[in-house]
């Protein structure tokens, strides 16, 4: 089974809260950034580091500077990305793997990576 880094604007907290409560019922490792803190930013970029695959919750398509950047460094070091919903920007969205809803996006984890839909 993959593990996954979640990410996505504070704006979205409630829907990325819905998803660690799926992830969690579905024992599928994952992490998540909610800090605020000044060393918030490089704690995300480890975390990407240690995940298999990237997911960014983005309601209506937005994502603002600081998942843009998570985006970038995802992309950099081979690591899949898959979003909630398509990103209007793109060249972002040109880096993007696939959008997948969160039960897709579970039933990708649990098959190892692949899409069984």
């Amino acid at each position: 089974m993959k593990s996954v880094y979640v990410c996505g604007s504070f704006k979205f907290l409630s829907q990325i809260e819905e998803l660690e409560n799926m992830l969690t019922k579905e024992n599928i490792v994952f992490m998540v950034s909610k800090s605020l803190d000044a060393h918030g930013i490089l704690r995300c970029l480890e975390r990407i580091d240690q995940a298999d695959v990237v997911y960014v919750v983005n309601p209506k398509g937005y994502v603002g500077k600081s998942v843009s950047l998570d985006i970038g460094y995802a992309y950099a070091k081979n690591k899949p990305i898959y979003v909630m919903h398509s990103i209007d920007d793109p060249p972002v969205m040109s880096l993007i793997k696939s959008v997948l809803s969160f039960n897709e996006l579970i039933r990708f984890l649990k098959h190892d990576g692949t899409l069984k839909m």
